[in-house]
């Protein structure tokens, strides 16, 4: 079995990569120790004097001991000193995990090299690179999506790893015994996020289809428990990013050359060029113009009725 650093800082936004290594420690630690082998501490809600604490603790267990706090990234530097002084000199046959979501404490990291340890750096995918992550996870799953069922998933769910890889697993289950989805089977089946979905409600919209925009906004926030204003947001900007897409067009910009200044993944800026070229700038504007009064009402509290008010807002913008 490998030998093991005594102290190890991952870090980073993949929540898929660092689940999968909190998965190999806590197997680990049952390897050596059995169930429940793995001590974890939740750095949220204990700092740095109590991990200190837990390394300084005497234990009569034979197998390699494994402390792991998850949550680093919420320490504040000038707590760090009784941890610092524990990695000093690490306890023999003990390593400690250390997890942070998004950036560590610069101050931790250097405590971390001091002692002999490690970092493990994983950023999560780029846009463009989802859909291929998609794939792979959906491979692991016994599940084959070709190129477009892959963009097709992502368009869906969003680009959180997390819920994408839920999808996956749902679409795995549904599809049994088959192994191969289509594109337009993955859109049929998955439901994703109305972050995600509500970008079908702003191109129903843009088209100036009521009776399509009020069907979907119905369909993502009936029954979900989730407030009818959360398509505000993912509305607008797509409403916007749409009206930017009109811009360059109309200024002359080839279709490549504004899909690349959109920003966007390709298959995203592509949708989006298809719908600035059958929009109407005015109507257009004029969506934009009562969301963004939508907004306004909603922080100001004017809207005694949400759901009327984010429904009657949509119906406007769209017709």
């Amino acid at each position: 079995m490998a030998e093991l650093a005594p102290v190890y800082l991952v870090s980073g936004e993949d929540d898929a990569k660092i689940d999968a290594w909190r998965a190999r420690v806590k197997r680990r630690a049952e390897e050596e120790n059995g169930p429940g082998g793995l001590e974890s501490i939740d750095a949220r809600a204990e700092g740095p004097d109590a991990v200190a604490a837990a390394l300084a603790t005497l234990t009569f267990g034979t197998g390699m001991r494994l402390v792991m706090a998850d949550g680093v990234e919420s320490w504040k530097a000038g707590d760090l000193e009784p941890l610092e002084r524990e990695l000093s000199a690490p306890p023999p046959d003990t390593v400690l995990v250390l997890i942070a979501r998004g950036k560590p404490p610069a101050r931790l990291a250097k405590a971390v090299e001091q002692a002999g340890g490690e970092r493990r750096e994983y950023e999560p995918p780029k846009p463009w690179e989802l859909p291929k992550w998609a794939a792979e996870r959906a491979q692991e799953e016994g599940l084959h999506l070709d190129k477009e069922a892959a963009k097709r998933l992502v368009e869906r769910a969003g680009t959180s790893q997390q819920r994408i890889a839920r999808e996956v697993e749902k679409l795995a289950i549904l599809a049994h015994p088959e192994t191969t989805l289509s594109a337009e089977q993955v859109e049929r089946v998955v439901t994703g996020e109305p972050g995600g979905q509500a970008y079908d409600v702003a191109d129903a919209v843009v088209a100036g289809d009521v009776e399509a925009t009020l069907r979907l906004a119905e369909r993502l926030t009936t029954g979900t428990g989730e407030a009818p204003s959360r398509l505000l947001y993912p509305v607008m900007r797509r409403l916007r990013e749409v009206n930017r897409a009109v811009e360059l067009l109309e200024a002359g910009v080839s279709e490549r050359d504004a899909a690349a200044a959109l920003g966007s993944p390709p298959w995203v800026a592509k949708r989006t060029i298809t719908a600035a070229k059958k929009a109407d700038r005015s109507a257009l504007a004029r969506a934009i113009s009562v969301m963004a009064q939508l907004e306004v009402d909603l922080r100001n509290g004017e809207l005694s009725d949400e759901h009327t008010g984010v429904t009657v807002a949509l119906a406007r913008a769209a017709g």
